[in-house]
Order: structure tokens, then sequence, then C-alpha cells
């Protein structure tokens, strides 16, 4: 593929997701106000968190139950976390619920829904229409080395774009692939990157879907 072929592709890129951006800027989720009355953590202002979340708030409670392994229960607007709970605790979770069941695995925009399809909970995204089964095992990729020019990584494509691309997310970047499959794991070397966008070219072929 041509350098110019290159530029053009993560321009494009780049403008598809700058519209998740968007998106993510207007998630503005109130910082937890969290009181303790002797045993128990209340959160005064849940629900206004679930309504910037736009989730059911039973569904958000559920897991918090899991991961606190503690019962919860919902008084109007607060939460109350029958345990001592820290700030950072809550919003670590929070934040943990966010990326699993909220996030675009994709583009990383906050405007999605869960769907299900089939047997199967998805996540859809309204910004880029990208499906993706939930993975209850996605982690923050925040602290991960960052993507380099002229370097090898081997990735698997998760996703097709509309103008045929194949679509993937390493290390924090979005990372455009043209000529491969869904599902093919592939070992590339990275030729541009921009603005959170890299543009990889296939150098091996690890497994054919």
């Amino acid at each position: 593929m041509a350098k110019d072929e290159y530029e053009s592709l993560l321009d494009k890129s780049s403008d598809i997701l700058s519209k998740s951006n968007i998106s993510e800027e207007r998630l503005k989720i109130p910082e937890p106000n969290i009181i303790r009355e002797g045993k128990v953590t209340i959160v005064r202002n849940f629900m206004d968190m679930v309504d910037m979340i736009n989730r059911d708030p039973k569904h958000i409670m559920k897991y918090l139950m899991k991961e606190f392994g503690i019962g919860l229960n919902l008084d109007g607007k607060r939460l109350i976390i029958n345990k001592k709970v820290t700030l950072e605790e809550f919003t670590q979770k929070i934040e943990q619920y966010l990326n699993v069941f909220v996030r675009c695995y994709e583009c990383n925009s906050p405007d999605t829904e869960i769907k299900k399809v089939g047997r199967t909970n998805v996540i859809e995204c309204k910004a880029c229409g990208a499906q993706h089964p939930i993975n209850m095992s996605k982690e923050l990729t925040g602290n991960e080395a960052d993507l380099e020019e002229g370097k090898k990584y081997v990735v698997q494509i998760s996703e097709i774009g509309r103008s045929g691309e194949g679509r993937t997310t390493y290390r924090g970047y979005h990372i455009f692939v043209p000529g491969v499959k869904k599902g093919e794991s592939v070992r590339i070397v990275i030729k541009k990157i921009k603005d959170g966008t890299a543009i990889g070219e296939v150098i091996e072929r690890i497994n054919k879907q």
C-alpha cells in the first residue's frame, strides 16, 4: 500500500473515531458522593450516576454486589452498601463496569446499548455500528506500553469496518488493518500513528478464519 493510501486511511479512521471522542466528552459522570454510617457505605448520588451511564440500575447493582461480595439496597437516589467502602474502591468498580458494559470495544464511545442476539448479550455501538459480545475479562489498557511506528505486533482482528478494513484495539490504540478477515490473527508492522489511531500492514498470517 502506497504512503498516500496510508495517510488517506488514517485520516478517514481519525474522523470516524473523533465522533466517539465527542460522545466520551458527554459522559461526565458525577463523582460519587459517599458517606459512611456505622458499618454501611451510602452513595448519595447513585441514581444521578446511573442516569448518565444509561443502564438499568439493577444491572449495575448486580455487578457491584458480585464485586464487593456483599448485599446492596436502593433507597431513592441512594445506594446503600452493607460494608465500608472507600471512594477509590467504588470509583474503580464503576470504571470497570464502564469498560465492560458501556464503552464500545471498537471505538471506545459510551453511546452504546446492550442487546440480546440469539443467546448472547452484545454491546451495540451507535457511533460506529460495531457489535461485540460482552467480554467479562476485558481489562483497561492504559498502563501498557505505547505502540511505535515500524515495530511489529501480533493482533487479532475483532471487526470489519464499513470500507472493508480490519479493525482491532491494542495497547489502547485503535488499529486499522487492510486485507484481513474478522477473527484472523496476524503479525503486523505499524506504518502510521495519529491521535490514538494506527494503520498496520500484514507481514504474517498466523491463522486464517
